[in-house]
């Protein structure tokens, strides 16, 4: 049993996707999903510490072969369409795959609350408030925009760079 905590969001339009079409899939995709870091993270592996961004993942064909019931073939097919849908990117070398979901800031992100939402109440309403101040709703707009600006810039990388260290492959 896992020890992972926490919750992923699937959007509804996943429904009219592709990938939605097959079971095992989906299933496949969600575990990705699940998988990969909510947070950066640094781990051992040959023996040096990396640091392992937010939306990646340092596997292996091997044990995604092992985890989801596939042959080798099929999880690399899988991973294949996956990037060539521009849901992922891959790193592959004969020790390890790093998994780097695409977009992962921009559909898992959460608003930082960094102006107040509302204006604290000194006294009882009276009258329900169903709608903040005009400039408090532009506040909360630039926070949504800022923060998916943020995500969306620390999750995707250049392709152009060869070297492992590039912080934008999703790890250091």
């Amino acid at each position: 049993m896992s020890t992972d905590k926490g919750y992923i969001k699937v959007y509804r339009d996943i429904r009219d996707h592709w990938i939605w079409n097959d079971a095992d899939y989906l299933k496949a995709w969600v575990d990705l999903l699940m998988m990969v870091n909510h947070e950066d993270k640094q781990v051992l592996f040959d023996k040096k510490l990396i640091t392992v961004r937010r939306g990646s993942r340092i596997t292996s064909i091997r044990s995604l072969s092992a985890r989801w019931g596939w042959s080798r073939g099929r999880v690399s097919r899988f991973l294949d369409m996956l990037e060539r849908d521009r849901m992922i990117a891959t790193r592959r070398d004969t020790k390890k795959t790093l998994i780097n979901v695409i977009n992962y800031g921009f559909y898992q992100s959460e608003p930082k609350t960094k102006k107040p939402r509302s204006r604290p109440q000194t006294e009882p309403q009276t009258e329900p408030q169903t709608e903040p101040q005009t400039e408090h709703k532009q506040y909360i707009i630039e926070d949504i925009k800022e923060d998916i600006k943020e995500e969306y810039m620390s999750s995707t990388f250049s392709e152009n760079d060869d070297t492992d260290e590039e912080e934008g492959w999703g790890y250091e």
